[in-house]
Parts: C-alpha cells; structure tokens; sequence
C-alpha cells in the first residue's frame, strides 16, 4: 500500500467526469464525452472513473475517499429532457408549490443510495468510502485550490453563480486557509444562470452548451436597442441592497420564468435578444462584486460556476478598479466539480494548509497514445482515405511549416487537455492575419455559427504585441477577453471577434507545452507573426477527439488536409 493519499472525485450531472488527486496533485481529470463520444455526456462517468485510475496506475483498492459532488443529482433521463421542464410559467411555480413537502426528501434519499451502489458496484468499495461535497463548494474549492497562491493567512474572496446546484445558485465566501466561512447565498429562485440559459434554449439553442453563442452574437446588437430590451430582465431579479445576493424582483422564479421570457422578447431581433441578455448579465455581475468587495474589504477574487464561462463579463469585472486580482477557474462549468470534491476532500482530511501542490500550470490531464496507436490508426485509416505519411526530424518545424505555408494542421499530440478549451494538444491551428481563414475552416469542418469568432494561442512573450493585461492575469486557459491591440490587430484578425476586435487568448508557456510554444515560435520566425488561430478538433456536434484513432477518423471525413501526430504527420494525397 503507497503512502500516497488518493482521492477519487466524480460528478455524475451534466458534462459528466472524473478526477484522480494524489496528495493534493491533480494527476488525471476526464470528462465523459471523449470517451463515449457523444457530446456534453450526462451521468454516471464509468469510463471516466476507470480512466483517471487507469492514467495514474491506481487500483481502487488504494483509494482513501470517493466523492460525488453534489449532495444530489438527477437521473440522466431527467436532466436530458429538457422540454418537461423549461417550457414552464408562474402557473406551473404555483402548482409545484402545492407539492408535499416530504416529496423532495424521498427523491433525495433514493438518489443518495442509488449513487453509492454504482460506485460500491463498479470499483468493489466499501460504502462508507463515499461521500458528498455540496455542489457551491465543489465550485468554489477548485477555485481556490487550483489558483496562484496569494500571500500566507491573507484572505482571499470566493464566488460562485451558476444555473443551480443542490438549490443554490451562487455564492459568496471568505477564504482563509483551510477556513471557508460562506457569508451569503442565493436560492435557485433568482438565478442569474438560468435565465441565460432559457434565452438560450428560447432561440433555438441548446442549453448548457450554446451559451456562449448569445455571448458571440451579442458584439452585433445595437447597444440602446439591447438595453431597452433588457428592461423585463431587470424586472425579473436584482441585486440585494448588501450587495452580497441575487433577489427577485416579483413572484415569478426564475425556474419558471420560460414563458415570462417569450412573451417579454416576441417579435424582438435575434442580436437585441442576444446583446440584451448579454448586457443584463454584465450589468448583475459587476454590481454583485462590487458589493462583495465592498462588504469585505477583499479585492483578490476566485471564481467558479458556468456563469464564469462568460469571458466578456470576466474581462469587465477584471477592469474594475476594486478588483486586484481575479482567478476564474478554467473550464468552470460543471465538468469542473470532480476537481473541487476531490481537492476538498483532501486538504479537509489532511489538514494540509500549503496548496501549492494544486495549482493549475496546465490543463493536460487526459491521456497520451504511443506510436504504435498512431500507426494503428492510420492503418485504419487508410480504409476511408489515401494518406501520405512523414515523419519529420523536427515535427514543430515540420507544422510550423505547413501554417507558415497557409495551411490547415489538425494536431493530436501529447496529452489530451481538460475541459471545454482545446489548447494545442487537441486543436485545429492555422495562420490567423487572413479572415477568410475562418470561412476556409467553417467550410472544412466546424460549420460554426457566422458570426461566432475563434480564438489565438500566443507565445508568452509576445503578449504585449497583441493584448494588455494590465493586472498579470496570464489567461493561459481562455477565461478571459481582452481588446486586441490596434497595433498587432492585422496578425490576428481570424482569431478576433470582428464587430468588437476582442480576442479570447491563449497565452502559451514553454513550462506547460514545450511543443506547442516551440510551434508558434518557429512560426513566428517564418512569417514574423507570434499567434496561430487555434479552434477544437472535432466534428461539428462531436465532442473534442481523445485518441489517434478519433483524430485519423476525423481527418478521413472532413475537409481537413493534414494531421500532426506525435510521431507522424498524416496528409490526404491531392485527388
């Protein structure tokens, strides 16, 4: 038996996964989808457990804990059945309000068991080895733990929003150490996420996931005419008078506010309803932490939650001039709640104070394929598509090569990230200073929404060519926008928002990809520009590919040209 601690956190709800911490290090964290390939995978995780223990050679005889996050979840089939319930109004609140109260306890109770015997059931433990960790502070703890460390007994602000999770949908608390008092919370009546995310699902869009298709449309809405259509949002809830909570504006909750909703936003353009949407967020959001740091006193934040995957809204709180620093948990969404149950469980069982152990350098957490996979899948490969295959010398060279050349390079190599972001590993990449760039791409394989932007990996140290980022936030995982500088605008134009030039960087360390920043650099040496546009290698409506095989896959059934392995680089010969 290791002296190691190991720790095994699960989160069974949407965007399911599962996440290996050993000694307080986060050794492996797999979502699902890549594994099931289906997209935003709901449910228990059995392959994400067995891969996590699998990546960091533990059987589960040696783990010291298992942790769910959330004291309760839903069934799968409940939570992919939207239409039941959001298509809902105050008549449906009232009706559910008349419900027996004991109702609630009972499903509660059954779904407890229920989780433990899948876990008791697939890795042979003995049930009192599982436990839970509230859905609000399994956000914020992998927010706090993972963040740069702030100085010793100095405390920190801890925030989480969201839709809703085990009937809360945000919170505020004061970080001290191991001590986490929490000093506020909002009920999921007055949740700022859902009414997000029933916009989302009133356009036509699938909520939970395209999200972040209002916040691109947004940019191309007339800012008065967003505004005025913001009115009924206002209506629907405000900030309370401490500053520290969300509070109705009537009866109306917000689980229920889907034909408020409709009716407020018949007959309004599809860009007023985004930017309006978009706009009412921002204006919550800002006035929320203004009000925390003013109650507290404390201008270091840590953030968690889906809402903080509104990257336009954590670049304006990262602008006020209260805030000193902000750390927005990458990817913090709920396939981020594994993380925080695991890094809970942990420093509250060991008692250990020094986190440093935990902080995020990179994201690259899923599994690496050996050359023999890679020859397999082209192999198989071959059955679908005629390949020309290399193995360069100097495979950073060899892609650098190909993007200086004008080129479309899908790349598959080394570790697969975590999370909703590719960052390189698992990316498209192409040069960024052509905005036909975009088309050739969306033509090619993302059939992306036209007016949704992508987004530019940047060495570190051509950063101040492209981008300000006055309080050293280092958005080394796509959290944050920023305005593009005038200056460099033309090296990045694909990898912009066009309407309002911001980009969505990622900030390339050689410390966490040495290949990665090794290709940009040899890029930048070709053509004198430090930034490649870089977008998720998948399939339109597919997850992001895990393996050789899924990448090969993907090369043969696309308008792609070229894949970069770890070992080779896969080309479609010219017809």
């Amino acid at each position: 038996m290791s002296n190691v601690t190991h720790i095994l956190g699960i989160h069974d709800g949407h965007n399911c996964g599962a996440t290996l911490v050993a000694d307080g290090i986060v050794v492996a964290s797999v979502c699902e989808e890549r594994l099931t390939r289906r997209k935003n995978e709901v449910g228990y995780p059995e392959k994400s457990i067995a891969e996590v223990l699998r990546l960091g050679g533990v059987d589960s005889s040696e783990l010291a804990s298992v942790v769910y996050a959330s004291n309760f979840m839903h069934r799968e089939d409940y939570l992919t059945n939207l239409d039941t319930w959001y298509k809902v109004g105050l008549a449906d609140q009232r009706a559910a309000n008349a419900r027996p109260k004991d109702y609630q306890k009972l499903i509660f109770d059954q779904r407890r068991r229920e989780r433990i015997d899948q876990t008791v059931k697939q890795l042979g433990i003995a049930r009192e080895t599982v436990s839970f960790v509230e859905h609000h502070l399994a956000h914020l703890t992998a927010a706090y733990y993972t963040a740069p460390r702030h100085a010793p007994g100095k405390p920190v602000l801890g925030i989480t929003c969201d839709g809703a999770g085990d009937g809360l949908c945000a919170t505020v608390s004061v970080c001290r150490g191991n001590d986490i008092e929490r000093i506020a919370s909002t009920d999921r009546h007055a949740s700022l996420g859902k009414i997000y995310s029933r916009v989302t699902f009133l356009m036509g869009m699938t909520p939970w996931e395209h999200e972040f298709k209002l916040m691109g449309l947004a940019p191309y809405a007339d800012t008065a005419r967003a505004s005025h259509a913001a009115e009924p949002l206002r209506r629907l809830l405000k900030v309370s008078d401490d500053g520290l909570r969300f509070e109705r504006g009537g009866e109306l909750s917000t689980n229920f506010c889907y034909e408020y909703l409709r009716d407020a936003f018949e007959r309004i353009r599809f860009d007023t309803i985004g930017g309006a949407v978009q706009l009412y967020t921002e204006e919550m959001l800002l006035d929320w932490v203004r009000g925390c740091i003013r109650h507290t006193g404390i201008s270091d934040i840590v953030a968690g939650g889906g809402v903080f995957m509104n990257v336009k809204a954590n670049m304006l709180i990262a602008q006020l001039p209260e805030v000193s620093s902000f750390y927005v948990m990458p990817s913090g969404g709920d396939e981020s709640l594994s993380i925080g149950a695991a890094l809970h469980r942990y420093y509250q069982d060991s008692g250990v104070t020094d986190y440093s152990a935990s902080q995020l350098g990179d994201l690259y957490l899923g599994a690496e394929f050996s050359a023999s996979d890679e020859e397999a899948a082209i192999e198989a490969g071959r059955r679908e598509a005629d390949f020309e295959v290399l193995q360069p010398n100097d495979m950073n060279a060899a892609i650098a090569g190909l993007l200086a050349n004008g080129e479309i390079v899908a790349n598959c190599r080394g570790r697969m990230e975590w999370g909703a972001r590719a960052l390189g590993n698992r990316s498209i990449l192409t040069s960024a200073d052509d905005y036909r760039r975009v088309d050739v791409i969306n033509r090619a394989i993302k059939m992306r929404d036209f007016w949704m932007p992508f987004a530019p990996s940047i060495r570190e140290e051509s950063r101040d060519r492209y981008f300000d980022d006055p309080k050293n936030l280092k958005p080394w995982f796509m959290t944050f926008a920023y305005p593009a500088k005038e200056s460099g605008y033309g090296d990045l134009t694909a990898g912009s928002h066009p309407r309002d030039r911001t980009i969505r960087p990622q900030l390339v360390t050689h410390s966490a990809n040495p290949n990665y920043h090794a290709v940009i650099g040899k890029f930048e040496d070709k053509t004198g520009r430090g930034v490649v546009l870089n977008t998720s290698f998948n399939l339109h409506g597919e997850p992001i590919v895990q393996s050789p095989a899924d990448a090969v896959r993907v090369l043969a059934n696309s308008g792609l040209n070229h894949l970069a392995l770890n070992n080779y680089i896969v080309s479609k010969k010219a017809a």
